[in-house]
C-alpha cells in the first residue's frame, strides 16, 4: 500500500477479494531416466578382464551418471533389456590428478554399477 495512495483500504480488500481464484494442479516429479527428453542413467558397457568374468556369473557392469540412484539404474536395466535384476552395487572412483611439467590437470571420476541378474537371464552387449 502506497503512504500516499487515493484508494482507501476498503477498496484495496475488495479487488484483493475479486480476484479469481488459481485452480490447483498436482505437479508429478519425473524420474530420472524415464520420460521424453531426460537423459538415460547408463552411459555404456564397461568392458575389462574382471567384467568379462562376472559376465560368466551373471553380473554385468555398467559406466553410469555420476548422480545415478540404485533404483533408477535397476528400473533402466529392466526397461532396456527386459531382464530381472536380483541387486545393484555401485561404485564411485575419484579423478585423479595428473602433472604435465608444471601444471597440473584433474580427470573426471567415474561411477560403475554392477548389476546381478536372475538366474537363466541374459544381457546382449554389442
Amino acid at each position: 500500500m502506497n503512504l500516499f495512495s487515493k484508494k482507501t483500504r476498503i477498496e484495496e480488500k475488495k479487488i484483493v477479494q475479486s480476484a479469481p481464484k488459481a485452480e490447483l494442479v498436482k505437479v508429478v516429479p519425473m524420474k530420472i531416466g524415464t520420460g521424453m527428453g531426460v537423459k538415460s542413467v547408463l552411459k555404456q558397457p564397461w568392458f575389462s578382464e574382471r567384467a568379462t568374468v562376472l559376465a560368466t556369473r551373471g553380473q554385468y557392469v555398467f559406466l553410469v551418471e555420476p548422480t545415478a540412484t540404485k533404483p533408477a539404474v535397476r528400473e533402466e536395466i529392466e526397461r532396456r533389456y527386459g531382464v530381472k535384476v536380483m541387486s545393484v552395487n555401485t561404485v564411485t572412483i575419484k579423478g585423479k590428478t595428473k602433472h604435465f611439467g608444471r601444471k597440473s590437470s584433474t580427470q573426471t571420476g567415474i561411477k560403475k554399477a554392477i548389476i546381478t541378474l536372475k538366474a537363466g537371464d541374459k544381457i546382449e552387449i554389442q
